[in-house]
């Protein structure tokens, strides 16, 4: 009972994923490749990563930090591109061309102790302003992009890269869809 449940879980999340052409995610590196970030004295780099298969112009999105990160200070973002807004509140990037593949949109920068709780969740979140986060493609049309999870110290109990559900639920809930 409990593989299927999880397996049913998994087919969920990569069938939810895939309904969306575009993911923004946070990550340790530049490419994209390691969604565990490490608390690091004195300062961490949190690297926005915006994935497109079909190519985008754009994305806007938000990435306040969590309120499970209490011992980081929010220091700075630094742009790959020049565009109004904050990590913190809402950031809206254009890209000038048409990117395919992983773009690196910006780099947040926190001050950190390096003596942080494990498996802080840290979500991507639309944009202060809007409801979704949002991806706009080399045809200039605004689409929905799924915002990823990422963890701040993370380990093997607490998994990254998964999208941020759309609205709240609970446990039962969930095993409730997968009982026979």
């Amino acid at each position: 009972m409990k593989t299927s449940i999880a397996a049913g879980l998994f087919l969920l999340t990569i069938s939810w994923v895939a309904s969306y052409a575009d993911t923004i995610g946070l990550y340790r590196d530049n490419a994209g490749a390691n969604c565990n970030i490490v608390e690091t004295f004195p300062l961490t780099f949190v690297y926005v990563v915006h994935f497109s298969p079909g190519g985008a112009m754009g994305c806007e999105f938000s990435a306040p930090k969590p309120a499970c990160w209490t011992n980081a200070i929010w220091l700075s973002d630094q742009e790959s591109f020049e565009n109004p807004g904050t990590s913190q509140y809402g950031k809206s990037v254009g890209y000038g061309t048409c990117r395919t593949g992983a773009t690196h949109v910006l780099t947040i920068i926190y001050f950190a102790q390096g003596t942080g709780e494990p498996c802080c969740m840290y979500p991507v979140r639309p944009h202060t302003l809007a409801n979704v986060v949002y991806a706009v493609d080399c045809s200039f049309n605004l689409q929905t992009a799924a915002g990823l999870t990422a963890t701040v110290n993370g380990n093997a109990t607490c998994p990254c890269g998964f999208p941020v559900p759309v609205e709240e639920t609970t446990w039962g809930k969930v095993k409730s869809l997968y009982i026979e």
